[in-house]
């Protein structure tokens, strides 16, 4: 099978000049060849915050997510409306769910099946899931901050659709998240072009110094560092 051609960060770069809208572009980290280390380096020399979501990882390697989120907030033991999101949920979108803990799983097999039949691109929960084997083989990506058996009861009693506090990140519906293997990085949607751009410059950055490393450069005198 034929290898695909990369993009460049130059050519990436003139995809997000002021007269294009972001929109229209594919901002999945395969094709802006990013991670979110540089995602996040890239909100914090704009912001100075780093829009990591504190302790959530993918369930599994290799996992990579981007795209416009709904936002859930529940209490661990009510999976109920873990429900209701799918089902109140869009082609493409990422559910966020955030917990009260992460004790009792509020996400699993058959909800990640009934995502992916729905068009649903992946589940992120601030809090915890469980049927990894099971969620693992349908490669539905899922990202928590724990993994555990159980599950609490479908109450239903939780909210969608409004602003989340995770430690010090805010996460609101509209917002873009990013995740590969290193976690989650959340970013506003007002500022996401800005994001891109800067992280294409970072990569740019960290490109040039890699190869000058090559090249047999001091990174100490590379980095300016004495």
């Amino acid at each position: 099978m034929a290898k695909k051609m990369g993009f460049s960060p130059e050519s990436l770069l003139k995809q997000f000049s002021p007269k294009k809208k972001v929109k229209n572009a594919d901002l999945s980290l395969e094709n802006l060849g990013l991670t979110t280390s540089q995602i996040s380096d890239a909100l914090k020399n704009l912001t100075r915050e780093y829009g990591v979501v504190p302790g959530v990882k993918p369930i599994k390697d290799n996992l990579k997510i981007s795209g416009r989120v709904i936002t859930v907030k529940t209490q661990q033991d009510d999976w109920g409306t873990s429900l209701k999101a799918v089902e109140t949920s869009s082609k493409g979108d990422i559910i966020f769910i955030a917990c009260d803990g992460d004790k009792v799983g509020v996400w699993g097999e058959m909800f990640s099946r009934y995502a992916q039949e729905k068009g649903v691109q992946s589940t992120v929960v601030y809090g915890a899931v469980r049927d990894v084997e099971a969620v693992k083989e349908l490669d539905y990506p899922v990202f928590s901050r724990s993994i555990v058996p159980h599950a609490g009861t479908p109450r239903a009693e939780g909210e969608i659709n409004i602003p989340i506090e995770c430690g010090t990140v805010t996460v609101k519906t509209g917002d873009w998240i990013f995740g590969d293997d290193c976690g989650v990085v959340v970013i506003q949607a007002e500022i996401l072009d800005q994001v891109i751009v800067e992280s294409l410059k970072i990569k740019k950055t960290e490109e040039k110094i890699l190869n000058q490393i090559a090249e047999g450069k001091s990174l100490s005198d590379l980095l300016g560092i004495k």
